[in-house]
């Protein structure tokens, strides 16, 4: 690997150590719960019914009952789909950050594993600017664009899948983790489908 591509990796990591979950900013908050900056989807209160139409469209359903289970009563937009996207932004951090030490582990630059999880570093910073961009949306009350935002993040996780998929035993169990945020993706997926026009 020539030295302009081992910069470019560290500047990745330094990007993705700048981006960190919007849900726990005290001014983020703020703009969710005013009425006048955010422009709602039509309301949706959490019911069994609700819960029973959305999460067997997930990945894990059983994760997905326990999250909107807490809030029952209250409407689906804005702060069960805020959280959900919160959760998955923190999973796709940790994420990143555990890539980039395990490709800094590696000496030997012309490992073929090493450019693997340099492919994947930059899938999980492409990933976490769309869920940014997913949760700006999400405050604009732009449900179906949350949705298109949120899926092409996960085609970016389901990328760094098929980088290691040609590895036979890949010692990190990255895949672990990719399946676990796509979990999350899928429940913001779904949610997004309920609040949508005609859904």
């Amino acid at each position: 690997m020539t030295k302009m591509s081992l910069v470019n990796s560290f500047l990745f990591f330094l990007v993705l150590l700048t981006i960190s979950s919007p849900i726990n900013s005290s001014d983020n908050y703020e703009i969710i719960i005013n009425p006048i900056i955010t422009k709602a989807p039509p309301v949706v209160i959490v019911t069994d019914t609700v819960i029973h139409k959305i999460c067997p469209r997930t990945q894990d359903p059983n994760l997905c009952r326990y999250i909107l289970n807490q809030f029952k009563g209250k409407p689906l937009f804005p702060e069960p789909l805020a959280r959900i996207i919160g959760i998955a932004q923190n999973h796709a951090q940790k994420t990143a950050k555990k890539i980039w030490s395990l490709y800094d582990s590696i000496k030997d630059n012309k490992s073929e594993l090493k450019l693997s999880y340099n492919k994947c570093l930059k899938n999980y910073t492409n990933a976490m600017n769309l869920l940014r961009e997913a949760y700006g949306f999400m405050r604009a009350g732009k449900a179906s664009a949350v949705k298109n935002y949120s899926s092409l993040a996960m085609a970016e996780v389901h990328s760094c899948d098929e980088e290691l998929a040609k590895y036979q035993y890949e010692p990190s169990n990255l895949y672990k983790d990719n399946k676990e945020l796509n979990k999350v993706g899928s429940i913001i997926y779904a949610i997004c489908g309920k609040l949508s026009p005609g859904k």
